[in-house]
């Protein structure tokens, strides 16, 4: 038997990368996923066929998580799931913005999107579960190496990750009551496609500062987010994984 056969699972910002990968993963080992997308529909779509027609179990959901009301973003979204599912066993906070910091110092646009996207969309979407949640589920949110080792231009999104772990570890106190787990995950700089041809010298200094000489994967990625999230893990509750190859102690 699969880990998450029969349960559940919310990939937040799963049309591609890394969220895409931990969605196939979720479906590799049983769990009916779905996909949230803000804009990439097309890619949701391909994710989605590709889980689907795979064997597995999943469908896609959109919500913009940058504006508006959140808490009443946050209740829309999951009563639209709920329309689909029983219920939500497993959730997994990936959608982020990672733009980098503005020239003009009093364009609050960009501050606003980061914020709203990758700390209080997380808070209001908990807040949205507390309903459906029950004991032996668990949440992973994603955050970053950045929390603690800011890149150049990248304050804003440091900060934002800096706090969703603080988060991470307030919700592993209070969701205990719930029997509820709640771990983050932090990635260092994960291949893709292109990298070289567009950050060559974050690239270089990267792979020549990394132990392993290269950014991670994302299925190394995503396959820390499953351990944290199976019954393997029922003991680990309040903590951040940084994945990255050694990069940060190196």
């Amino acid at each position: 038997m699969n880990s998450f056969d029969n349960k559940v699972a919310l990939v937040t910002g799963a049309s591609s990368g890394l969220g895409k990968e931990i969605a196939i993963q979720l479906a590799k080992n049983g769990a009916h996923v779905v996909i949230h997308f803000n804009s990439n529909q097309k890619g949701a779509t391909e994710v989605v066929s590709q889980i689907n027609n795979s064997g597995g179990k999943s469908f896609a959901v959109q919500c913009d998580l940058s504006k508006g009301n959140l808490d009443d973003v946050a209740e829309k979204f999951i009563s639209e799931i709920l329309q689909k599912v029983p219920t939500i066993d497993y959730l997994i906070n990936n959608a982020g913005d990672q733009s980098l910091d503005p020239t003009d110092l009093l364009d609050d646009s960009v501050l606003e999107s980061i914020m709203m996207t990758n700390v209080l969309a997380p808070q209001a979407i908990v807040k949205a579960c507390l309903k459906i949640f029950k004991p032996g589920n668990a949440i992973v949110n994603i955050t970053s190496v950045e929390a603690q080792f800011p890149f150049p231009n990248h304050s804003l999104y440091a900060s934002s990750k800096a706090a969703l772990t603080r988060y991470t570890e307030l919700a592993a106190i209070e969701l205990a009551a719930l029997g509820v787990r709640c771990n983050a995950v932090a990635p260092g700089l994960i291949e893709r496609d292109g990298l070289a041809q567009s950050w060559p010298e974050g690239l270089i200094k990267w792979n020549e500062k990394s132990p392993f000489k290269r950014p991670v994967t994302s299925l190394e990625v995503a396959k820390t987010v499953l351990f944290l999230l199976s019954n393997e893990a029922s003991g680990i509750t309040g903590i951040s994984v940084i994945v990255d190859g050694g990069w940060s102690v190196a």
